[in-house]
Parts: C-alpha cells; sequence; structure tokens
C-alpha cells in the first residue's frame, strides 16, 4: 500500500454537507459523481495532500443508507492506494484478510476498487483503490 487515497464520510444530504466541508477547508469540492452499482453520490475535497470523499446514498439498499441507518453519520472507510489491486488483494487474502469483492470493480475518482471486511481490520472498513488505466479495463 503506497499511502492513504481518501477518506470515506456517510453523510444524509450531500448538498448540506458540502456547505460545510467547503467552510472547514476554505474552497469548494473539486469533484461530484454517481456511482449507480453502489447506490452512491460522491463528492471530493482536497485538504493538502489528502482527500475527503462525501458519500450520500441513492437509494434505500445503499450500503451507505444501510451504514447510515446502523451508526449514523460519519466515517464510513479509509481508502489506500495501491500500484496493482489484483496482486494487493491475493497478498491480504493470504494473509487472513476477507475480501468483500475479489474481483476489482469500478468506483468514484477513476478508480478500480475493492473492500476488505471490516471484522478482519478492527471493525474499519478497508477500500484498496487502484488508478485506472486502459491496460485496466
Amino acid at each position: 500500500m503506497e499511502k492513504i487515497e481518501h477518506i470515506g464520510i456517510a453523510v444524509k444530504d450531500l448538498e448540506v454537507s458540502n456547505k460545510l466541508f467547503a467552510s472547514l477547508f476554505g474552497e469548494e469540492h473539486y469533484k461530484e459523481e454517481e456511482v449507480l452499482s453502489e447506490g452512491v453520490k460522491t463528492s471530493f475535497f482536497k485538504n493538502g495532500p489528502n482527500k475527503i470523499e462525501l458519500l450520500q446514498a441513492t437509494n434505500l439498499e445503499s450500503p451507505i443508507a444501510k451504514f447510515i441507518a446502523k451508526k449514523g453519520e460519519g466515517i464510513h472507510h479509509i481508502a489506500f492506494a495501491v500500484l496493482d489491486i489484483k496482486a494487493e488483494i491475493e497478498r491480504l487474502k493470504k494473509e487472513g484478510f476477507v475480501v468483500l469483492n475479489e474481483t476489482p470493480k469500478k468506483g468514484a475518482d477513476n478508480k478500480l476498487v475493492a473492500f476488505l471486511h471490516p471484522k478482519t481490520t478492527n471493525g474499519v472498513l478497508i477500500e484498496l483503490c487502484q488508478e485506472i488505466e486502459e491496460e485496466n479495463l
């Protein structure tokens, strides 16, 4: 794992949260996008070299909707940048981590993503992110 890629925060209302984080960081989000496969709308902020991803559910079956119903708004996941997501998935499986999606899928911000089950990571949902390049598709 190279670095923390971003921290994901589950929110009820993306518009309200965008205003809050714009006030906090002193600048607007740089990107909004919807990930239909996950039932989520995202907004990204930069703070120095760090990124924050706000996530709002777009339907009641979304993992974000379920998370908020159970735990309320707050930190949802920590994402780590990796160079080779498939190799990293295999390495982590051999180490005993449970991978929620063994085949990486397209996520927000031009990334291939996979998640590790929080039961194997001290209660923290871990996301692996690899920048999508043509040969990754």
